[in-house]
């Protein structure tokens, strides 16, 4: 980079310099860099030194043009109290993760998500926009950004890297590279619009000087839920499952996966962190009143550093009758013991998914009907598409206990809502079966006459203008006379 003590020095590498406004801004030509386009060096009254911004225009007459309308947008926003002079996208990555380490304190994020996003900024955000100004990067920028990440393993900066390490719920991993594409990343795309708009918040950068930052949209992949039947086909399986382990130890882990499904289809917990945290205490029963006598309800408390946080799960009577079964079998039943512990260490146990695996196995369920296998994640789906259409719950109270968004609900559960509600859909158009209305006229002529006149009865009351007017019911109740204050004071009697 050419470096200039004088101006002088400076001017005369840069070729003619034409000065406008009284001297305020100087328009030049990098000739030594071989660009033609017009320069504009500015100076604003009150503010020390220059700002330097190219007008992007070859023609002097534009050039000039560009340059008194930026004079002037920079000077007003100097008044303001608007910064101007650019901050790189580095700076702006530090003031967000200051807006971040304030919501950990507030309890508005976790260290887990901390640890998550830096690890995303630090690989690949900072390494590609670190040196730009942060109100300087276009649209285009984000798009080349976009191309440049999913590359990244296969013909990009990670190309020669054997292994790779990131961090997942606050642990940094381990893992082989990356052999294909990857598909686009979402959380990192929250993470960029969430810095550009902590940059905004200190006036940084303008609002409609951010780019259009969003996802590209996909298909929504949705992991299979079980049926009705398919979930009692797997309740079935479940005691020859477990009758053909081999061995205490075996059977008292094949329990466990009973007892886990039984556990995740109950409350729709996420598999993974949500499960592995919960410990005895974690847990409570509730005694509610209820419309006739009390109800009876368990509360899960799910931990602050899980995916989306602090909050407590709802559930039935059922699933603390989980919780006393495994109590039966497990030897780690203390307060601060996990509910799904490894039998031998006592640690959580981290997955399910092989054991869940061969219970599907056995009940002959391991894909849906369109041939998707079934996972642990299957469970929450149930659970969704269960409350939803079995419970008639509101989905944004549904949304709140699951720890998920209406949006998110929408989109993922209740896929096969419509099918299972299919009578509130068509209940007026259902056409008659014959067989079973003659079976009902033989035996239960009573029966066929309520439905026939259910059937018949107009939804409303039929205003008829022509009827005659019904005479008044006397034995109706009467209007009750209205009381005046006047009729409490004594009236002077008529004199005879």
């Amino acid at each position: 980079m050419l470096r200039c003590n004088k101006l002088s020095v400076c001017e005369a590498l840069m070729g003619d310099v034409v000065h406008i406004l009284g001297g305020s801004i100087a328009l030049y030509q990098r000739l030594y860099m071989g660009t033609q386009t017009w320069t504009a060096r500015y100076k604003i009254r009150g503010m020390k030194g220059y700002l330097t911004k190219t007008t992007g225009k070859r023609d002097l007459a534009e050039a000039k043009e560009v340059a008194l309308e930026k004079h002037a947008e920079l000077t007003a926003d100097f008044r303001r109290g608007i910064p101007i002079r650019s901050r790189t996208f580095k700076l702006a990555v530090n003031a967000y993760l200051e807006d971040l380490q304030t919501a950990v304190l507030t309890g508005r994020a976790t260290e887990r998500t901390m640890k998550d996003n830096k690890a995303v900024i630090d690989r690949y955000l900072l390494p590609y926009f670190e040196s730009k100004a942060i109100d300087a990067i276009r649209q285009e920028q984000i798009e080349a950004y976009k191309l440049w990440r999913l590359t990244y393993w296969t013909t990009g900066p990670g190309a020669t890297d054997t292994t790779r390490k990131y961090m997942r719920g606050g642990k940094l991993i381990k893992s082989k590279r990356p052999q294909k594409t990857q598909t686009q990343r979402s959380g990192e795309i929250f993470i960029l619009k969430a810095i550009f708009n902590s940059a905004r918040k200190r006036g940084w950068v303008k609002r409609d000087q951010i780019p259009d930052i969003e996802d590209d949209q996909r298909k929504a992949e949705r992991r299979p839920a079980f049926t009705e039947a398919e979930w009692k086909r797997i309740i079935a399986a479940m005691p020859s499952y477990i009758e053909g382990a081999k061995g205490l130890l075996v059977e008292a882990d094949r329990k466990m996966v009973c007892a886990y499904m039984q556990f995740m289809f109950e409350t729709g917990l996420r598999p993974g962190k949500e499960h592995q945290q919960l410990t005895w205490a974690d847990c409570e029963l509730i005694t509610n009143r209820a419309e006739v006598g009390t109800a009876k309800e368990t509360h899960i408390h799910v931990r602050a550093d899980t995916k989306t946080g602090k909050r407590t799960a709802v559930s039935s009577e059922e699933t603390w009758e989980v919780l006393n079964h495994i109590k039966t079998f497990s030897p780690w039943t203390k307060p601060s013991d996990p509910i799904f512990a490894d039998r031998k260490t006592g640690k959580p146990i981290k997955s399910f998914a092989k054991g869940i695996s061969a219970l599907l196995k056995t009940a002959g369920l391991e894909h849906d009907r369109n041939g998707v296998k079934f996972s642990p994640y299957s469970l929450r789906h149930t659970y969704a598409t269960d409350r939803l259409i079995r419970g008639s719950v509101d989905v944004w109270l549904l949304a709140k206990n699951m720890g998920t968004s209406v949006e998110m609900i929408r989109k993922h559960y209740g896929q096969d809502e419509p099918k299972q509600r299919s009578h509130e859909l068509i209940h007026d158009k259902v056409q008659l079966d014959m067989a079973a209305w003659m079976a009902i006229l033989k035996t239960n002529p009573a029966l066929a006459e309520e439905v026939m006149r259910k059937a018949n009865a107009p939804e409303g009351p039929i205003y008829d203008p022509n009827a005659p007017e019904a005479p008044p019911d006397p034995n109706a109740p009467r209007k009750p006379k209205k009381f005046r204050l006047s009729d409490m004071i004594d009236k002077p009697k008529d004199p005879d």
